[in-house]
């Protein structure tokens, strides 16, 4: 049957001489994989832009439940980037969003709140005129709300740790384990819970403030989520950020 979906490109590669699969996070039917046939030729209709991570698009698609790939018949974007693509920074942080969608995202089930997220934060990263270097670790910060991390308490002693095998502040270092936070890092953690964008983007954080932090980050991502690994954009985005 045909449906008509809203999604996110998060990656693509190309198959054959002329098709390209994609994985689309959509809002309708969660994480697909589609296969669009033609779209290299030289005289396809269909731009192979559109099906490039971190592109914003309305499909058709010929959807059957039970299969693992399905077919876009039609395909054009739901919105235009005006800076994202031609800016370095900004292009290296919408691919890391991408990478870090792709690896978490992975199951066919709707969530229509984390889509307009996922969208928001590709406008927002396209449209503001904020510094951007905190722009990864906010993302982070609020993606994994919607993934299960538990509220860290607003009123934090000077040398608690964020335990995140166990989603809860404890007031010393566990020594049973090392799954947890540094005190620094904890304090961050609860500060960008709590601020938007905007708010979090005038944090003054030097280069290695913000790189331990997103260093807690991911190995959160890795204790949780199975098969995360690690990140391609990682290099890219910390070389244009050092």
């Amino acid at each position: 049957m045909l449906k008509k979906v809203e999604g996110l490109i998060v990656r693509a590669i190309k198959y054959s001489e002329t098709s390209v699969i994609c994985d689309a996070y959509t809002a309708e039917l969660g994480m697909r994989t589609y296969i669009i046939n033609g779209v290299r030729k030289k005289r396809s209709k269909i731009s192979p832009a559109l099906v490039r991570p971190m592109s914003l698009v309305e499909m058709v698609v010929y959807h059957q439940e039970e299969k693992s790939m399905n077919r876009i018949k039609e395909i054009k974007p739901s919105y235009i980037y005006q800076q994202l693509p031609f800016d370095v920074a900004r292009g290296a942080i919408g691919l890391f969003v991408a990478e870090v969608a792709q690896k978490t995202l992975r199951e066919p089930e709707p969530n229509s709140a984390l889509f307009e997220f996922l969208k928001a934060c590709y406008q927002k990263l396209d449209q503001t005129d904020a510094k951007i270097a905190n722009f990864p670790v906010w993302f982070l910060v609020k993606l994994s709300t919607y993934l299960g991390l538990f509220s860290v308490a607003k009123e934090l002693s000077e040398n608690c740790v964020f335990d995140y095998s166990e989603g809860k502040i404890r007031a010393e270092i566990p020594s049973e384990h090392h799954y947890y936070f540094s005190p620094q890092n904890t304090h961050l953690l609860a500060a960008f819970l709590e601020l938007d964008f905007e708010t979090s983007a005038q944090l003054d954080l030097n280069n290695q403030d913000r790189r331990d932090f997103m260093n807690d980050m991911l190995r959160y991502y890795q204790y949780h989520i199975g098969n995360f690994g690690e990140l391609n954009s990682i290099l890219v985005l910390k070389a244009v950020f050092s």
